[in-house]
């Protein structure tokens, strides 16, 4: 009898060892297919939120842009498309708040939810879909991202959680595990673009507009009226002489080349990259009623082909003509400092062979067509000089494009505003936490 409880007090620790073996070697599965698919599903839940604050920013980018109040409001309006975007990606919203284009919550007044540490205040942030369904109020207007000044509102933060369930780790009871995660999405205007070797979406059109809109005078000089051109209005540019303010054609590669290059240019897109603002030296275009050369076209025949398309073109604000063959200054802060922005003193304006054009933006236009809705029948470029019937608005022009400024959304470095006007500049979208 002793040997016989003996033999079964040994059997018994036998069995719970064997059960602490299985436990562990369940727990050991279950880390790892369990904890690959919760990585797996941290991933997925990224894109999510990524998605849906990308969502909310893309409402506030249509405010920046000019329209209207929406139907019951901005905050209800950007409550409810990130709570549609946030459930088709199956991801649950804790909560979302305002920021600025820093990325800065913002308080109801307008100001920094932020600690003296410069950590987030979330308990007094501005939340979106908030129950008095305002915006940020407030004055500011200058953001300082290093020095966390604020500016207007611009974007939306988005806490969220995502649910997975598990497979292995079920069998010691564990049925689920949440991942938590956040973005932070930015509507501005677009700061820079990349060169035309790197994409379609990397292509500029050689044609520099004006910021503010233009008419010629009785001499055919072009007059800048102060004002700014307006989103899905049909205009016919004016081409005045050429003289500084005018609509430029562009040689990215100046002074050899000239037209024919230039329709090179638009046919197949050859932009360096650019940064806003910056000077360009890209006016050296010869006559523009001719082209041809290597690509066997007009510049009126080669910009007829984008009839009907938006394409994305560099604006100017400030013309340069700086002595001696020299440079204008594109660094900070003298490109963005009165009363010169970098060209030499007594250099603005002004012509010659060594001009200089100021880029503080870009602009998406919608080139017209004869089958284009709203253009009249009317081709995008009558550059011939003798289109005085097309043309002449009034303001004596002979030669025009006739095209338009659509509120259109890219993707890229965003920023606040940029050169003066904000009325038809490119607005874009970015992530940026």
């Amino acid at each position: 009898m002793p040997n016989v409880r003996g033999t079964t007090g040994e059997s018994g620790q036998a069995i719970v060892v064997m059960l602490g073996a299985i436990l562990l070697a369940v727990a050991m599965v279950g880390t790892i297919v369990d904890g690959g698919n919760v990585l797996a599903q941290q991933r997925v839940a990224q894109n999510g939120v990524d998605a849906t604050a990308e969502a909310g920013a893309v409402l506030l980018a249509g405010r920046l842009a000019g329209q209207s109040d929406p139907s019951g409001g901005w905050d209800l309006n950007v409550a409810g498309r990130i709570a549609q975007v946030a459930a088709a990606n199956n991801v649950t919203v804790r909560a979302a708040y305002y920021t600025d284009i820093c990325g800065i919550p913002l308080k109801a007044d307008g100001t920094a939810a932020i600690f003296g540490n410069r950590s987030e205040d979330l308990n007094n942030a501005l939340k979106v879909g908030n129950a008095s369904h305002i915006l940020p109020g407030g004055t500011a207007t200058a953001p300082d991202c290093p020095n966390r000044l604020v500016g207007p509102v611009a974007g939306v933060l988005v806490l969220a959680d995502k649910i997975v369930g598990t497979y292995v780790a079920r069998a010691i009871g564990i049925a689920s595990f949440t991942v938590t995660t956040r973005a932070t999405a930015v509507a501005g205007y677009l700061q820079g673009y990349c060169d035309a070797t790197q994409g379609k979406y990397c292509a500029l059109l050689p044609v520099a507009f004006p910021v503010d809109m233009i008419t010629c005078d009785g001499n055919n000089r072009p007059i800048d009226t102060g004002q700014s051109w307006q989103f899905n209005k049909v205009y016919k540019f004016p081409l005045c002489s050429n003289s500084p303010g005018n609509v430029g054609f562009i040689d990215w590669d100046p002074p050899a080349g000239g037209a024919g290059e230039v329709v090179c240019s638009i046919l197949t897109a050859d932009n360096p990259a650019i940064d806003l603002p910056s000077w360009q030296y890209v006016t050296a275009t010869g006559n523009i009623n001719g082209g041809g050369g290597a690509c066997r076209m007009s510049i009126e025949e080669a910009l007829r082909t984008y009839e009907g398309q938006v394409v994305l073109a560099p604006q100017f604000d400030l013309t340069c003509n700086p002595a001696h063959n020299g440079d204008p200054d594109s660094t900070k802060p003298a490109v963005i400092t009165a009363p010169n922005y970098g060209c030499p003193a007594g250099d603005l304006g002004g012509n010659g062979t060594n001009q200089w054009y100021r880029m503080p933006s870009f602009a998406f236009l919608e080139l017209c067509g004869p089958a284009v809705p709203g253009c009249g029948g009317l081709h995008g470029a009558y550059i011939s000089g003798s289109d005085a019937a097309t043309c002449d608005t009034g303001n004596g022009a002979t030669a025009c494009l006739v095209a338009k400024f659509v509120n259109i959304m890219g993707t890229g470095t965003v920023g606040a505003g940029v050169g003066s006007g904000t009325g038809n500049k490119a607005i874009g979208v970015q992530l940026i936490k």
